[in-house]
């Protein structure tokens, strides 16, 4: 199968989405979460190996992220970015079982990310600091850590230097307007009006 046969294949089981040149296919959009992957293949001849690489989110994980970044578009934010998965073929040609155990990777991946401890693991790890690789994935996570914990003098600090024309470490696709919306949450899981689904 070359790339076009196994995106066609693809299509004919899942929900597909084009981002920018290439395509992303849904495997799982329910209650338990959400996991996408982009396929791509390598090399030619003998030496060709099909790519995955998948990314998934939880229901918890999206309401909060909708309700600070408030996305416009239909785009699902990724909580998780996996590596690229990698499956060689032994005589080089792509077949359906390939394209199928490659599926099977990618939802062993998500039950292996979706645990509390690992969860855990990667909120405190962006709650002690403002930024890390890729700052586009971690601000935002540092930010709903805060809110999580209740930490409303940290992102109220945040919101003061703003509105002073500071951006501390922040990048562009911050805005101040996202700390407004999280103060708010933040107080209410200090006060457990909320209550937080992962402790870290």
């Amino acid at each position: 199968m070359k790339k076009a046969e196994i995106i066609k294949y693809l299509k004919g089981q899942y929900k597909a989405n084009k981002v920018d040149n290439d395509w992303e296919f849904v495997l799982k959009d329910d209650d338990d979460g959400y996991l996408d992957f982009s396929p791509g293949t390598f090399g030619t001849g003998k030496a060709r190996t099909l790519l995955g690489i998948p990314s998934m989110t939880l229901p918890w994980l999206l309401q909060l992220d909708q309700s600070i970044f408030s996305s416009e578009s239909d785009k699902v934010v990724p909580f998780f970015v996996g590596r690229q998965i990698k499956l060689p073929v032994s005589d080089g040609v792509i077949r359906e079982h390939h394209v199928d155990e490659m599926v099977n990777s990618c939802f062993k991946w998500f039950h292996q990310q979706n645990q509390q401890e690992i969860i855990a693991t990667e909120f405190s790890r962006c709650y002690e600091k403002i930024t890390g690789f890729p700052p586009s994935g971690w601000q935002p996570k540092h930010i709903m850590a805060c809110v999580f914990k209740g930490d409303v003098d940290r992102l109220q600090g945040y919101l003061d230097n703003f509105k002073r024309g500071e951006r501390m470490e922040f990048i562009p696709i911050i805005k101040q307007e996202y700390f407004e919306r999280a103060i708010p949450l933040a107080e209410k899981y200090r006060s457990d009006e909320l209550v937080s689904p992962i402790k870290f």
